[in-house]
């Protein structure tokens, strides 16, 4: 058997996804020696520079060529649209960790694909219900001009406006854009409350740094990460991320189960999991588990047998794969802890606010526009 991790390993979603995703994978695979019976569980990856092309073509080499079974992680969501196809054209299987679309459930989803860890839908709801219930009116939106940074904006804007909210302008950068500050001074002229930064990775990172040297405390001016994880509160520091809310999919200190996930991880990594790191730890794990349990990795057989398995593990207490191919789990409201804060760890950076559930987090399968859904 070979699993193949397909993820940006140097560009801006590299410390999102990337080396740490390969780890995640493999420490899933070690759980099991290596093997499913006498046979041996090989890993691939490689990385695909955030180009759809670059990563079409390694695909249908690792699919055509090199027997690759399952490819997971993907990180860029116009890569991942992409493969999506190219992996139902073959009738394999994907996992998807990193990319953040919803469209991957909804109008583009896939009899051959599972959206494990988040996606924009679940993020940009959740948050948008909860700053709105704490008092932000008013919303500002920064986006990636992207398949991912549009759909955040989009989700939060419906959700927004069913809640008496009102959208107050929106501007847009390209992926790995390096200053801000024209966009910065146009939120803070536009009267907005709420400061939704619609971006990730070092383009995240980059806009909140120079927010804080506009003056944005987050406290007239909240400050917003949707799409963001605790690798970008670390990347960031706790001057910096102080204060900040996101919603995440994985927190490491949960239960005793994280806490395990967390520690051998750390011990791979020099570092903690983030969300999307987790979920291909838990994918892996999972899509093994169905293959030894069927004796075979037939892509049809095993889907409908990860439809019909309850997950628990180190990622999520309770989830279940629906028809559309979304893995449904409670999602996390976080808080950035700041620098003062009591820490019982070098990386205890967040706090746990709320628990969202999974039937609240994620889009009802009566509003999808998923072919599967009858």
């Amino acid at each position: 058997m070979k699993i193949g991790v397909l993820t940006d390993m140097s560009g801006p979603f590299s410390h999102q996804t990337g080396p740490g995703s390969v780890a995640g994978a493999e420490l899933a695979i070690a759980e099991i020696q290596g093997k499913i019976g006498d046979v041996p569980v090989e890993l691939v990856f490689a990385d695909h520079q955030n180009k759809p092309d670059v990563a079409v073509n390694l695909a249908r080499q690792w699919l055509d060529v090199d027997g690759v079974d399952l490819i997971v992680d993907l990180a860029s969501s116009a890569v991942a649209l992409a493969v999506q196809d190219v992996v139902k054209e073959k009738n394999r299987m994907v996992i998807f960790s990193g990319p953040g679309t919803d469209r991957l459930t909804n109008d583009a989803c896939s009899p051959n694909g599972i959206h494990w860890t988040y996606d924009t839908y679940a993020t940009g709801h959740s948050m948008a219900q909860a700053v709105i219930e704490a008092g932000g009116k008013k919303w500002f939106f920064i986006g990636n001009d992207s398949a991912f940074g549009r759909s955040i904006v989009e989700v939060m804007s419906g959700a927004i406006k069913k809640a008496s909210g009102e959208v107050v302008g929106e501007v847009w950068h390209p992926t790995g854009a390096n200053d801000y500050s024209s966009f910065i001074l146009q939120a803070q002229s536009s009267g907005a409350d709420v400061l939704v930064l619609a971006n990730s990775g070092t383009d995240f990172v980059r806009a909140v740094k120079q927010a804080r040297e506009f003056g944005i405390d987050g406290e007239s001016l909240r400050l917003v990460g949707p799409a963001i994880s605790m690798a970008d509160i670390l990347a960031l520091g706790p001057e910096d991320s102080q204060g900040l809310y996101y919603i995440d999919a994985f927190y490491w200190n949960l239960n005793d189960q994280t806490r395990a996930l967390t520690d051998a991880f750390y011990k791979k990594r020099n570092a903690i999991p983030a969300q999307a790191h987790a979920g291909v730890y838990s994918a892996v794990r999972t899509y093994l588990a169905a293959v030894a349990e069927l004796k075979s990795d037939d892509a049809k057989a095993v889907m409908e047998k990860l439809r019909n398995t309850e997950i628990s593990d180190a990622f999520t207490p309770a989830g279940t794969v629906r028809v559309d191919g979304r893995m449904v789990h409670d999602m996390y409201l976080m808080r950035a802890k700041g620098p003062d804060a009591k820490k019982a760890t070098d990386w205890d950076s967040v706090e746990l606010v709320a628990t969202v559930p999974g039937d609240k987090a994620y889009r009802p399968l009566s509003e999808s526009k998923c072919a599967l859904v009858k």
